[in-house]
């Protein structure tokens, strides 16, 4: 028994509940199990307990075994003093008291718990599989609020995005475009150089690039010469010319480049390259004079797309590198990286933007724009697919992707609804 499924149990009544009684043999009836606490002091309060004829309002304390009480010092603390119930597996040991000398009834909950829901719980602890309840999935009934699940997750994996907002806002003295910037900066280059473009574009004050927006060449030196990727001594004019306008700029503007070896071009595909990101990234900023203002008041999915329809200097369609000529190529972002971008950056942005405004609308916005984006195409969704469970739009690919990310890998099986129905005494998943 571990003390979250022990917590687990409690919170959902997960326990056989007539004939209750306590180590003394006090009839119990659980009335009111309580608020679940995740900071310090007891584990439930405001709990309605009836101990024999005696209605009580309290906390409750949750131990695997008795003996935990002691060995955490409750019987020193005052913040105990209000438990009316400590609830354990192990009863072997003396009963608790508290601070102030009160016995405290126990209730343990060994013989009510059932034994089928400690073996799924074991079987789910046990797995060895990605998806700890792979072998269960297709029996999950037909009714299962699946939509609503989604729903949370989403949400959750937005907050996550939130917390980055709010923290590049505090670095830039809550300067949206500045925000704007380095999130969409940090999905030009993928999940393999998310890194060094967050850590490129929080190195270059877009008040900078502001003054140069009228020199496309500038722009680009700007951010190649911050990249560290023109301290090579170049053949090609272009390269050349590069170093040679980022040389006077780092000067005017006091600029300390980033370290080339951040950048990752092993397994990458080369249109996919830093290089050809950068210059892609660079092409765009020439565009936004105002980047959030901008996607503020786009009201469609395609005029965000729009956005990012930019083409490059020419000298990128010859080459993937700096002096390392290659056959003609069409360099575009494309629609899989533009809703990439719209995904994790644009959407997150807006729905961060609402809740800093307190405005629902735009908060519904973003969320309405992840359901008109078809559904990511990735590992973590084609393994779901081949368990029976499909993404349509973005919406569904991102909940997938929590679900994996911050419960399945984590075997977090107890605080997922697909685990709380396995658990669940009415289910019948694993008889």
């Amino acid at each position: 028994m571990k003390e979250d499924l022990l917590h687990f149990v409690w919170k959902y009544r997960l326990f056989e509940q007539s004939n209750l009684k306590t180590v003394d043999g006090d009839i119990i009836e659980v009335i009111n199990t309580g608020l679940y606490n995740s900071n310090a002091g007891a584990d439930f309060s405001n709990a309605r307990i009836r101990v024999g004829e005696v209605l009580m309002v309290g906390n409750v304390e949750l131990h695997v075994n008795q003996s935990e009480w002691y060995q955490h010092h409750h019987d020193e603390d005052k913040a105990y003093n209000n438990v009316i119930l400590h609830v354990v597996y192990d009863d072997s040991g003396k009963p608790a008291r508290t601070q102030s000398g009160e016995v405290i009834p126990v209730l343990c909950l060994r013989d009510y718990i059932s034994k089928i829901l400690l073996n799924r719980y074991d079987l789910l602890k046990a797995s060895k599989d990605k998806i700890p309840c792979r072998s269960i999935l297709a029996k999950l009934p037909a009714d299962f609020p699946m939509r609503s699940f989604f729903d949370r997750l989403v949400i959750e994996r937005l907050q996550s995005k939130v917390a980055i907002v709010e923290n590049m806002l505090k670095d830039s003295t809550n300067d949206w475009d500045q925000v704007a910037f380095r999130m969409i900066a940090m999905y030009f280059g993928g999940s393999v150089n998310k890194e060094p473009f967050g850590q490129l574009a929080g190195s270059l004050p877009l008040s900078v690039i502001h003054k140069h927006r009228a020199e496309p060449d500038q722009i680009e030196a700007l951010l190649f010469g911050q990249a560290g990727l023109l301290d090579a001594d170049f053949d090609d004019e272009y390269p050349r010319m590069l170093k040679r306008e980022y040389s006077y700029l780092r000067k005017l503007h006091s600029l300390r480049p980033m370290e080339s070896q951040s950048w990752k071009f092993f397994r990458v595909r080369p249109v996919s390259f830093p290089t050809i990101k950068i210059a892609q990234l660079a092409a765009w900023l020439t565009m936004q004079a105002h980047p959030f203002n901008t996607v503020l008041t786009c009201r469609s999915i395609s005029d965000l797309r729009k956005l990012f329809g930019i083409n490059v200097n020419p000298y990128w369609e010859t080459h993937f590198q700096f002096d390392k000529p290659v056959s003609q190529t069409k360099i575009s972002l494309g629609n899989m990286l533009t809703d990439v971008l719209l995904i994790n950056a644009v959407v997150p942005l807006l729905f961060s933007y609402g809740q800093y405004k307190s405005d629902e609308s735009i908060c519904q916005r973003s969320l309405d724009m992840l359901s008109e984006i078809s559904a990511e195409d990735n590992t973590i969704i084609r393994m779901w697919d081949s368990l029976g469970i499909g993404a349509e739009t973005a919406n569904d690919s991102q909940a997938l992707i929590q679900l994996f990310n911050q419960y399945c890998s984590a075997q977090k099986c107890l605080s997922c609804q697909i685990g709380h129905k396995i658990l669940s005494r009415e289910s019948s998943l694993l008889t």
